[in-house]
Formats: structure tokens, sequence, C-alpha cells
């Protein structure tokens, strides 16, 4: 990868043959995307995952035209009218513009959009927007960046860090998007497929039923993956929102998929 303001470049194995994220190269990743050194926000292992998905299906180096963005630079782009929305998924080290080219850009905006899995967008030039958010896609005619779509938590969401878990192990899991604080979260987790609840798990160190979210440091919560859950299908976490300040906010909101596969930390695999 390659970060097209720093000239920053970097080949990295984010991942190890035993599915293990090395700290050092989660550290290399931050760096490239421009986050502070000493700044408790870390790029997503789901965009990496993402991104290195992009780099093998095209054999193209990735040129990141737009990586991490704080918050004040996010919305200083926002007020001078720029395409950065309010809740923008640069903020929360979900989202990446990458610079492909006026021949790929189309292309990889179509390829991805119909994988029907994260956020893209294209405004017609050299690069593409791409995301870990909600499936959706946009150009420079649809984008909403410029209305008030995101306001008073109407677009909150709670993503897990990664999209594979072994049993038993811990999910780190943000509330994101937030707009407005605070916002109150259920201590207890459900988790989904298809919309049946399987089972529920207390968010870790919650100390009541109702946990209050005041700032950002505090929206990144985690759960332990309960034992008995099935392997190799695809799971949700359903976040329950309590004393909502707005009407506007949902009732709740479901994670991205993820699934659990493997033998259970400690233990020895099967033979």
């Amino acid at each position: 990868m390659e970060n097209l303001h720093t000239g920053d470049k970097a080949d990295i194995r984010y991942r190890d043959p035993q599915g293990n994220y090395p700290a050092a190269a989660q550290a290399r990743i931050d760096r490239l995307f421009g986050i502070p050194v000493g700044a408790p926000d870390h790029i997503s292992l789901r965009l990496v995952s993402l991104l290195d998905y992009i780099e093998d299906r095209y054999h193209e180096p990735l040129v990141i035209n737009s990586g991490y963005r704080s918050p004040e630079y996010n919305g200083k782009l926002h007020a001078e009218g720029r395409l950065a929305a309010k809740a923008s998924l640069h903020m929360e080290g979900m989202a990446s513009d990458l610079l492909l080219g006026r021949a790929l850009a189309p292309r990889a905006f179509a390829d991805i959009r119909a994988l029907n899995c994260c956020g893209v967008g294209y405004y017609h030039g050299e690069s593409i927007h791409i995301d870990v958010g909600p499936a959706r896609f946009w150009d420079e005619t649809t984008s909403k960046v410029r209305t008030d779509i995101s306001a008073h938590n109407k677009r909150v969401m709670a993503s897990t860090d990664r999209d594979i878990y072994l049993p038993g192990e811990r999910i780190a899991l943000r509330i994101a998007r937030i707009t407005d604080y605070p916002i109150g979260i259920s201590a207890t987790v459900g988790i989904e497929r298809d919309g049946q609840q399987l089972d529920a798990a207390p968010l870790v160190d919650a100390k009541s039923a109702c946990l209050t979210i005041t700032k950002p440091a505090q929206r990144d919560l985690s759960l332990t993956i309960p034992a008995g859950l099935p392997q190799r299908t695809r799971l949700q976490l359903r976040v329950d929102l309590c004393d909502k300040p707005f009407p506007e906010m949902p009732d709740r909101i479901l994670s991205n998929e993820f699934l659990i596969w493997g033998t259970p930390p400690g233990q020895a695999p099967n033979t």
C-alpha cells in the first residue's frame, strides 16, 4: 500500500497463517493511513480485509487518496461543503478512498457494488470510496453528505472488529456514526441468525442495564462469544438502544455479519 499524500509505502502481512493479527502489522497500517502515533484509534481489520480482496482481484498496488481523518479535520471539510459526511466512517478507521485510475475506478465501483457487502461511492474520477459500513452505493448526484441524514444518531451503527472469530473469543464492538452524545446501550447484546435470536451475551464491565456513552472514548465495547453457537454460519449482534434522547433514533441496530470458525483457544484441534 501507498499513501498518496505522504509517500509512505509498505508491504504488510496483516494476518499470519494461524489467523492471528500481529500488533506490529496493525501499527504499521495505522501509520500508513495517517493515524497519529499514540492516538487511540486504529484502522478496522474488516477494512484491511476488504482492501486485501481488492488488491488480489485487480493485481494493483493500493494507493490511498484519503485514509484516516480526525474529527476536527473531517468537520472542517464538512463545513467547507466538501464531500465529507458529518458521521464519516473515515473518522472511525473504517473507510478509505482509493486512487485506481480512470479505467479501473468505474469497473471497481460496479464490482464492489455487486458484492452487496459494504459502502462504495464513485464520483466519476480516478478514485472510489469504500467502507465497511452497511451495504449501499452512491455517486456525486446521490450523495447525501450535505443533508442531516445522520443527525440525532439516526444512522448509528454497530461494527465488530473482525469477520471471523474462534469459539469463546472476545469480540470488540464499536458503536459508530454517533453524532450526538450521550447515547444509551443495553448491557445485554443479542446474537441472531436470519433474524432469530440464538443467544445473548453481557457487555464486559457494564455497570448497569443501560450503559451510557458520553464521549468517543467510550464507544468501544466488548463481549465474549457464548459456548455452543453454530460455526460457519452467518451471525449478527443485535444492540438495543435505551434512554433515547431523540425519537428519530432506532430502537435497535444490527452489526455486520460474522462467522465463528475453528478450535476454542487453549483446546487441541481434533485429529
